[in-house]
């Protein structure tokens, strides 16, 4: 399956309701930091904002038939590779 913008998605919430999600603003629109980086919040802050992309690109994934879990565990090497690459500075 794939999203196209406009795309109204089911996802779950924080708290795990049900919410429709549009593909173009969850994958548009990440909140900006509103504290420095040696903040003690600005960690949570940005778990709050990347939170909810996370969700959505996990649902779609297992939506396309993917296992959620392996899926996840798949995101988290990607990203460590990234990091791991120097490409943390890639803008």
């Amino acid at each position: 399956m794939s999203a196209k913008a406009g795309t109204v998605l089911p996802v779950r919430d924080q708290c795990g309701a049900g919410v429709a999600m549009d593909v173009m603003d969850s994958f548009g629109k990440i909140a900006a930091p509103t504290r420095p980086k040696n903040d003690f919040n600005y960690e949570t802050d940005c778990r709050a904002a990347l939170a909810p992309l996370v969700d959505g690109l996990l649902d779609m994934a297992e939506q396309a038939g993917w296992d959620r879990r392996k899926a996840a565990y798949t995101l988290m090497f990607l990203s460590a590779q990234r990091v791991g690459a120097g490409q943390e500075e890639h803008k």
